[in-house]
């Protein structure tokens, strides 16, 4: 526990260095005992003048005994003492548009740092331990989202662009029959580099592509398709020869990198 404890702590600041200020991130979270004879529908009453708030997910009881919060089948018995809490509205002023996907996780992210910050002091810091929890893996699951996401639309601008790239390559080249392919061609993909390779060879009983005695020809066809693909979000490197491969490196042009890292 005191390992845990520590782990928890250590990771607090990570909350608050999300990219949003310490004041954009602590929305209060309001708590209350329950009286004597009251049930969840009157205390959300008095709390929020709404008895129905009582099945909203940001209406939640805790029992302080084992620091967990209360199944909402179980709010029909209810026992006094224990903590009703809710979480506040945020301002005006820095409140996202409602229904924003950016409203949605920013009220989470404020919600977990202030009750975090809060209950991990508190002497019996259990529920701040599981809050802790929770909100990293929030963190966790909304942060691998945006990355799978951002790698899924990088892959296909890859795959879209060596596509155009190896069809236009072929285009001058291709005989009479066209299901003789005049080159051979593969991909290589690092999505979290930006990079793409594009490998191109001979066909069958050809000679071109190859840098040993075609580099220039190479050159060329390469500057010319870019010409033709100028729209696309890639810039090229030098080829190279991997065994009978002609390697063409290519990465996204950094102002569409850094797009993405946002």
């Amino acid at each position: 526990m005191v390992s845990t404890k520590f782990l928890a702590r250590s990771l607090l600041p990570t909350l608050a260095a999300l990219g949003v200020a310490h004041s954009a991130l602590a929305q209060a979270m309001y708590c209350t005992p329950i009286r004597p004879g009251e049930t969840a529908p009157q205390v959300a009453m008095r709390i929020t003048g709404e008895a129905s708030d009582a099945r909203e997910p940001w209406f939640q009881i805790v029992d302080p005994a084992t620091s967990r919060f209360v199944p909402k089948p179980r709010y029909a018995y209810v026992r006094a003492g224990w903590q009703a809490c809710v979480a506040t509205g945020l301002p005006a002023s820095v409140a996202p548009p409602a229904n924003s996907y950016a409203s949605t996780w920013t009220r989470h992210l404020r919600t977990a740092y202030h009750d975090v910050a809060r209950l991990i002091q508190s002497p019996d810091s259990d529920l701040g331990l599981w809050l802790v929890l929770l909100a990293l893996i929030a963190i966790a699951t909304h942060s691998a989202d945006h990355y799978f996401r951002d790698r899924e639309q990088v892959l296909k601008a890859m795959q879209r662009f060596s596509q155009m790239f190896v069809r236009e390559f072929e285009r001058p080249l291709a005989g009479v029959d066209l299901s003789v392919r005049p080159i051979q061609s593969k991909l290589r993909f690092a999505p979290q580099a930006s990079r793409l390779d594009i490998l191109i060879a001979p066909g069958a009983g050809r000679r071109y592509p190859n840098l040993t005695d075609h580099r220039n020809n190479v050159e060329y066809d390469l500057r010319r398709i870019l010409d033709v693909l100028r729209d696309e979000p890639f810039v090229n490197g030098r080829p190279y020869m991997d065994g009978r491969w002609v390697v063409l490196p290519f990465s996204l042009k950094p102002a569409i990198r850094q797009a993405g890292d946002r």
